[in-house]
């Protein structure tokens, strides 16, 4: 199995990109007196390669659209301030409820930073993938009455095709090529369809019929193969979503279990 270190720091990291190195304390620019270091700039890049989903270093002709983007948002934000803006209700609002938004995403990333790892991933991956599955092509014949149904069974006896007899008999649309329900894994199939196609070998077709609320289904199995599981990488995503969401939803299960709340 392929190392999932550099997966997990993807799905994990708040950066996917490279800042050129320097000291915290240079400046980069200043506007109208005021001095903008290295660092301030770097997180205002890292914000927006993210916003675009930049993956890797940046250029330099990138870092220096960027600066320049930064100095615009500078002298924005200075005139917005200067008229009193961030004084006004509703933005006084939107600020505080930004804030909150940015505290508690970074709360529970510093949670999940705690408790998601690669074992976590690779435990989930084996419980669900692990292991090969089998899939099944199956036929069958629909039928409304089961006198009907069993009478086709006795021709199934005689000898009969199976094929040809779908398209006689059957009141499902698959009469038309010859009763294929096509591949399935038993996980789609309805259970009483499950329990008989497991016990089957190629080529054979149930002895009695099987009840649904469609009618009477008589079955029978073409072929069955072997399916592979898919290798973790190319579900990893998927398994890490499922994993940070449980691990989210029970630590704000555990705040509330411990909160005194009143609804009115």
């Amino acid at each position: 199995m392929k190392s999932l270190k550099h997966l997990t720091a993807i799905l994990l990291s708040a950066s996917l990109i490279s800042i050129p190195t320097v000291q915290a304390g240079d400046v980069v620019a200043i506007i109208d007196g005021k001095s903008i270091d290295n660092e301030t700039f770097s997180r205002y890049a890292m914000m927006r390669t993210q916003q675009v989903q930049h993956n890797g270093a940046l250029t330099n002709e990138q870092r220096s659209m960027l600066l320049q983007e930064y100095i615009n948002s500078e002298l924005l934000y200075n005139t917005a301030i200067n008229e009193g803006l961030d004084q006004l209700p509703e933005i006084k609002a939107e600020i505080e409820m930004q804030t909150r938004t940015l505290i508690i995403n970074s709360a529970l990333k510093k949670h999940m930073d705690s408790i998601f790892t690669e074992a976590l991933l690779t435990e989930a991956y084996n419980e669900q993938y692990g292991k090969s599955s089998n899939e099944y092509h199956i036929r069958h014949i629909l039928i409304e009455h089961e006198t009907e149904a069993n009478n086709i069974i006795a021709a199934l006896k005689r000898g009969e095709d199976f094929k040809k007899l779908a398209g006689i008999s059957s009141i499902d649309p698959s009469s038309s090529d010859g009763g294929s329900l096509g591949w399935m894994g038993t996980d789609l199939m309805p259970a009483e369809f499950a329990a008989v196609v497991t016990t089957l070998k190629a080529g054979e077709y149930a002895s009695t019929p099987i009840k649904s609320n469609f009618g009477w289904h008589i079955i029978q199995l073409d072929e069955q193969r072997t399916i592979a599981p898919p290798s973790i990488e190319a579900v990893a995503n998927k398994l890490a979503s499922s994993i940070q969401n449980k691990i989210i939803k029970e630590y704000v299960d555990s705040l509330r279990s411990r909160a005194k709340i009143e609804i009115k």
